[in-house]
């Protein structure tokens, strides 16, 4: 991760979004004035900034064998929320007076695919890094990564003056993550190489949100937060071609990584009251993990005999979409 990339879009962002909080739900405060419920649903866009995975092998003309790396980057999201606010603190000795139940979900996938021109091959690895098969005349590698997170927020509503407020929110969150890899290079025989990782993560975040009304039907809010967490990354390797048997070319691997992780948030966004039970919200939100789980597959280098693994990778979660919060109770 380029660290003055990350720099200037935690700069430009800040600059828009003063404070926040997880990227679920309405920012700022709730359609309900005393007490009551509400829902709320959104979806949009979805950019992962992260890590590729390695898949097969493209020589040159001077000899040198090129790794072709994917990483899935477009996608999309969709999450909802249920909340309910009290007159009075929900948890005795707490300040707050607002809880949420949110779910999220998203994914993104890309692939890459060569035809090898003439005195040029298409070459793959074994995953335990043994046999390194050259001569293929195409090869392909396709990636796909999914999350799913849930979890509560508690918020306290801190009025300013009249148009002015901050949302003080403390979030515990369960998040899962999955990334398949699969590769395919034909030529003499057929070989094939994917892998499996997941990870789990449980944390939690403590943030605030800004509220601003503009006019009386429309307002600036934003987010900002931190957290940590705690993870889990289990990998599954395996290899196999159409080569007579014993397949020289099988090798079924695993293994995982655990640790702590650092989890930041960015948000600005626009809220529309289109009824006084009802808010429409379009908004941009980054969320940062240091550390997912990622494959490590072999590459195709005949000198390096690095067998694929679990390892971690750092992650740039980027959404933009539109959020509708619509009070449901008294």
């Amino acid at each position: 991760m380029n660290a003055q990339k990350v720099f200037q879009y935690i700069a430009c962002t800040a600059a828009v979004a003063v404070m926040g909080s997880p990227a679920l739900a309405d920012m700022g405060r709730a359609p309900v004035s005393l007490q009551g419920t509400y829902v709320s649903i959104e979806g949009g866009y979805l950019l992962h900034d992260s890590e590729g995975v390695v898949g097969y092998g493209r020589s040159t003309v001077a000899g040198v064998t090129q790794d072709v790396e994917v990483s899935p980057r477009d996608g999309w999201f969709v999450g909802g929320t249920v909340g309910f606010v009290n007159q009075s603190p929900l948890i005795a000795g707490l300040p707050f007076t607002r809880t949420e139940l949110y779910g999220l979900y998203g994914r993104t996938e890309s692939s890459s695919s060569d035809t090898s021109p003439p005195l040029l091959d298409i070459s793959l690895k074994n995953d335990d890094a043994t046999k390194l098969v050259t001569g293929g005349s195409s090869g392909s590698t396709s990636v796909e990564r999914r999350f799913a997170e849930g979890g509560l927020r508690f918020e306290s509503d801190s009025m300013t003056n009249a148009t002015t407020s901050i949302t003080w929110v403390v979030a515990p969150f369960i998040r899962w993550s999955g990334e398949d890899t699969d590769t395919i290079v034909i030529g003499c025989c057929d070989l094939r190489r994917n892998a499996s990782v997941e990870t789990w993560m449980y944390g939690v975040v403590v943030a605030a949100e800004p509220e601003i009304w503009l006019t009386s039907q429309v307002a600036l809010v934003g987010r900002v937060g931190a957290g940590i967490y705690g993870f889990s990354a289990d990998g599954d390797f395996r290899s196999s071609s159409t080569l007579p048997s014993p397949d020289p070319f099988a090798a079924a691997l695993s293994s995982s990584d655990d640790g702590v992780g650092f989890r930041g948030q960015l948000g600005a966004g626009l809220k529309f009251k289109l009824t006084p039970t009802a808010n429409l919200e379009t908004f941009a939100e980054a969320d940062y993990f240091s550390n997912v789980g990622t494959a490590q597959t072999a590459n195709n280098q005949p000198v390096d005999t690095t067998a694929s693994h679990t390892g971690t990778t750092d992650l740039w979660e980027l959404r933009a979409g539109a959020r509708l919060t619509i009070a449901v109770g008294p």
